[in-house]
């Protein structure tokens, strides 16, 4: 089997893809366009109503004993554009540049999150040269707004043993697990009253590194809104003014102000601000955490000191950062929680946390811990976006086929294999079909999400040989 025929074939379908709108929730033209492509080649095929496409293809000659496996990719992307930007993603096509070795976009996503892992399902549905048990080729959608495509998929006819989802960033790294989350927001009307005769504060903090609540929670990275909380609980007549720190629950972060109102001098609080910043445990090298305190003047309106001290009190004692560490895997985070945005503002405060795990009812637990102590404490309380862990299995043989077809493939070389403390589809087809064997894998693609976004190619040869392999290898 010659790679570089493979290859081209796969860039071809790269091509014909990222000619077709595909934004989240716009997924239509490319599930009428797979849709098509099935029924061009002869090939069983259904569509649903969120525009999810199953393309089954019948075992090769000399595997129809062997079992059943899915290979699955997410159809939608993230649309973004340079400012000065005209692209229309509703109309216009994806404007490639080929730089020889790397793929980019013109002043857009270049879309390989994850239309190159669709190139590949396609290439294996069309390529009558490789063999493979009975396959199913399962393309999801909103998969980068919440994964509400894997979520109400339904796969009542599918029969397999093994997925191998497509969807990974890095050749040499599979991922074998992934946690699940939910978001808490907690909300609360605030009674204010007139600042008498008080001293007016901000103070900000800046100059942390923040970074993704779930794959950079195990690395200590410091959390504004606590820095700024662990401040206020040394005042015992502060009244909190206003408090706005982070921008989205699912970042640790980095920048945090609060407005507030204390007796206590100038002086005082920044000897308590000075010790507070002696004390952080600073594990990130190069950086200048910044945090500065002026008077403010004007005419404000303040929560009560039993309020704010409430208010303190919720935000240092809810279950947050690294809550428990996997037994199965090493230097895992099994359990975490982040308080990404707080927002203390016009008589309502509102405080939004996501709580990850890759084990369900430990997840729960502490959503229940965190939401108990919240409603003692007079807030009102919604759960959204939850979404399944995929709980790592050390006795995964899919894990050994794969370790075995990549050494194969690769001179020997050896790969990573990790689980991951974030979200992936795997996770919640695994909650639909539990007797899977799952692994996530894919090319080299950095800069996903943005308009640098850039695609490897060597790496794009390396996988299909990788994935050749293992489905030679399944049993």
């Amino acid at each position: 089997m010659k790679i570089e025929n493979k290859y081209e074939k796969l860039l071809h379908f790269f091509y014909e893809i990222s000619k077709i709108p595909r934004n989240s929730t716009e997924e239509n033209q490319i599930s009428d366009f797979l849709c098509e492509f099935a029924k061009s080649r002869n090939l069983e095929y259904r569509k649903d109503d969120f525009y999810n496409v199953l393309i089954k293809k019948k075992a090769s000659f000399g595997y129809e004993d062997r079992k059943p496996i899915i290979l699955q990719a997410h159809t939608d992307m993230v649309c973004e554009r340079t400012i000065d930007s005209n692209h229309n993603f509703k109309l216009d096509p994806i404007e490639i540049i080929n730089n020889g070795n790397v793929l980019k976009a013109k002043d857009t996503t270049l879309g390989a999150d994850d239309g190159i892992g669709v190139a590949i399902l396609l290439l294996m549905l069309d390529d009558n040269e490789i063999s493979h048990p009975e396959m199913y080729c399962l393309f999801t959608t909103q998969e980068e707004i919440g994964m509400d495509g894997a979520k109400h998929f339904d796969y009542s006819d599918i029969s397999a043993s093994y997925l191998i989802n497509v969807d990974g960033e890095e050749e040499n790294t599979a991922i074998v697990g992934c946690a699940g989350g939910a978001r808490l927001t907690f909300e609360k009307n605030v009674e204010l009253e007139e600042s008498v005769n008080e001293n007016i504060y901000e103070i900000n903090v800046s100059g942390l590194r923040g970074g993704h609540s779930g794959v950079d929670i195990n690395k200590g990275r410091l959390n504004a809104n606590y820095i700024i909380a662990q401040i206020l609980e040394q005042l015992d007549d502060v009244k909190i003014v206003s408090f706005v720190g982070g921008t989205k629950d699912n970042a640790i972060p980095n920048l945090s102000r609060c407005i507030f109102a204390s007796k206590v001098g100038n002086n005082i609080i920044r000897e308590k601000i000075e010790n507070i910043k002696n004390n952080l445990n600073i594990v990130d090298e190069d950086i200048n955490i910044n945090i500065s305190l002026k008077k403010v003047t004007g005419n404000f309106k303040v929560a009560s000191i039993i309020e704010s001290q409430n208010i303190v009190s919720l935000l240092l004692n809810l279950k947050q950062n690294v809550i428990k560490l996997s037994e199965d895997k090493e230097g895992l985070v099994e359990t975490s929680g982040n308080v990404g945005i707080v927002d203390i503002s016009n008589g309502k405060c509102t405080i939004k946390e996501l709580i990850r795990s890759s084990i369900d009812y430990e997840r729960k637990r502490i959503e229940e811990i965190n939401i108990n102590m919240a409603k003692e404490k007079g807030y009102l309380i919604k759960k959204e976006s939850e979404y399944p862990g995929w709980k790592y299995n050390p006795n995964s043989r899919l894990e050994k086929i794969y370790i075995e077809a990549y050494e194969k493939t690769h001179d020997g070389e050896y790969p990573k294999v990790e689980a991951i403390h974030a979200g992936v589809e795997c996770g919640m087809i695994f909650e639909k079909m539990p007797n899977l064997e799952l692994i996530s894998i894919g090319p080299d693609i950095v800069d996903v999400h943005t308009v640098n976004e850039t695609l490897f190619l060597d790496s794009c040869r390396k996988i299909l040989k990788t994935i050749f392999k293992m489905i030679e290898l399944l049993d």
